[in-house]
């Protein structure tokens, strides 16, 4: 097989229950796409019947065995047009009676393999019963194919556990809301693995408990670099392009050589209590108030007094001496450090080139109080700061504050999901992240036709695929960024889906300032308390998996 392979998605306006007009839609995209040389074409999720069903007993009679009719007839579909096929539908387990959505990969042949969806999107639970098993890897005339379904790449985890399988691609048969397509969740998930995706989504919109759901379209396949190379904004229609597998596997080697599984041990762990209850184990005390949080951009030096009212000031890395990593300037950056949190009555936090006891060179994520505690962490995930500095030893740990549980990292350990993910499992309320970084994310995105609502999800977006957003939002915790690179800083909120968001953007130099709430009766405080998408996560399939290096790359 050539390293070169030509991949295809549809995109379907799915006619609510009608397999018959769904497959002919079907049939007549994917052989469009084989015809421009789509060895293997992705369909959307639950292509076959529509997506949203009120109930098991409304979508039941549509539902199919994998080897059912509609499989055996595309099959005969990928042996005239000369393609694989990956088809999303609702699927009846013959010996149980249970319903999933599911995908599944048809050859020539018939049904080669299928998956069902392991991490269900709030519309799922109606009528299917969560997937059991872990994602595949299936070796087809495209490379070695790993399928995700939809709200599977809401967590971080899936998509992780493809590349460590050895996956050259992810096909993602999808019916994604709320976000405009190509996503900035999918996006993100192929940077941070090194991983292409093929997503196919649906297009327009479905009725549910007399409300319309609209789809957001976006169907596209994404590169190694989350780059897109060929994408469809609304309506029906397919697209195709040409991944270099060899390039991604050499971007993902590296990505994945840079994991540090030992750290990732609370990944195993179930968060399915609520934090209320854990905490009413202790006596640690209510946390009632916003932080008031500030982020600092500008020329090196000592900065100005925080506004007032600031419990948390983060400046960026090297801030303090002169824009450039200089462990000779430890001492005395820390002594600036030092009388700047007494003089401002402020926590600070920045990053700095230390020497260790052993005199080698460390990026060390610093922490001072206004009282002059200060602690020191060095940080394990260097980025591009490994052209210099040696890696720590110990994995992140939340520090105790008054108003809440703060969590210290170097903007640089944001690239790989997992730091940040371990410190809101570990109780997070808020991650301090100097950095000096300078990643292809963010990305201006120039809006999309498809009528989402509110409007602002319809506009252009300056920050779109923010890093420091996703990595808020997939934890449920705040993110207060300070870089000195050319990606702006900000304070990103534990809610990334309801917009408008709750969040700053440092769009130019000075003081960057948000109230973030750490608990409450709405908004993100609500979310930044429970936590839900990390009660949501499958340690039982992928806790383990996290801690393991890659089976094949």
């Amino acid at each position: 097989m050539s390293d070169l392979v030509t991949v295809g998605a549809v995109q379907l306006e799915a006619v609510h229950g009608e397999v018959r007009t769904n497959l002919a839609a079907i049939e007549e995209l994917a052989a469009a796409a084989a015809a421009d040389g789509a060895r293997l074409v992705v369909t959307p999720e639950m292509a076959l019947t529509g997506y949203l069903w009120p109930d098991e007993e409304s979508v039941r009679g549509l539902a199919e065995p994998v080897d059912g009719p509609s499989v055996r007839r595309l099959a005969g579909l990928c042996r005239t047009i000369g393609a694989w096929l990956v088809l999303g539908l609702p699927e009846l387990d013959p010996d149980l009676g249970t319903l999933h959505n599911s995908c599944v990969l048809i050859g020539p042949d018939g049904p080669v393999g299928s998956y069902r969806k392991t991490q269900p999107f709030v519309a799922d639970p109606r009528w299917a019963v969560d997937g059991h098993l872990r994602p595949p890897v299936w070796d087809t005339p495209a490379g070695r194919v790993s399928p995700l379904i939809c709200a599977d790449v809401d967590h971080p985890e899936p998509m992780r556990y493809a590349a460590l399988s050895g996956a050259d691609w992810v096909a993602l048969p999808t019916a994604w809301v709320d976000e405009p397509g190509p996503s900035a969740t999918w996006r993100l998930r192929a940077w941070e693995n090194g991983l292409p995706m093929v997503a196919a989504d649906m297009a327009g919109a479905e009725p549910l408990d007399g409300a319309t759901v609209q789809f957001s379209g976006g169907t596209c396949v994404l590169d190694h670099s989350g780059n897109v190379t060929a994408a469809l904004d609304g309506g029906t229609g397919y697209v195709t392009a040409t991944l270099d597998l060899a390039e991604a596997a050499a971007v993902r080697r590296a990505r994945l050589k840079a994991r540090r599984p030992a750290e990732y041990r609370p990944l195993a762990r179930s968060s399915t209590w609520p934090r209320s209850d854990h905490e009413a184990l202790s006596d640690r005390p209510t946390r009632t108030e916003p932080v008031v949080g500030a982020v600092f951009s500008g020329p090196p030096g000592v900065p100005p007094a925080a506004p007032e009212g600031t419990r948390l000031a983060v400046l960026p890395a090297f801030h303090l001496t002169g824009g450039r990593p200089d462990p000779e300037q430890d001492a005395a950056a820390r002594r600036v450090l030092w009388d700047w949190c007494a003089a401002g009555r402020c926590e600070a936090v920045t990053a700095l080139a230390v020497r260790d006891e052993d005199g080698r060179p460390r990026y060390a994520v610093v922490h001072c109080t206004p009282e002059g505690r200060m602690a020191v962490r060095y940080a394990t995930h260097l980025g591009a700061q490994a052209a210099w500095a040696a890696p720590g030893a110990e994995p992140p740990r939340p520090v105790q504050r008054p108003w809440g549980t703060l969590g210290l990292l170097a903007a640089e350990e944001l690239e790989a999901f997992e730091p940040s993910r371990v410190l809101a499992v570990l109780g997070a309320d808020v991650i301090a992240a100097p950095g000096a970084v300078d990643w292809p994310f963010p990305v201006p995105f120039a809006g999309t036709r498809v009528p989402l609502e509110p409007a602002l999800l319809r506009e252009p977006d300056s920050e779109f695929a923010h890093p420091a957003r996703l990595r808020a939002g997939d934890s449920h915790v705040w993110i207060a960024m300070a870089n000195a690179g050319r990606v702006p800083g900000g304070l990103f909120s534990p809610d990334h889906v309801t917009v408008p968001r709750t969040e700053a953007v440092a769009d130019g130099p000075g003081w960057t300032v948000l109230d973030c709430p750490l608990v409450g009766r709405e908004g993100p405080g609500v979310v930044c308390a429970a936590k839900p998408q990390l009660a949501r996560r499958r340690t039982d399939l992928y806790g383990a998996a996290m801690l393991r290096g890659p089976r094949r790359v």
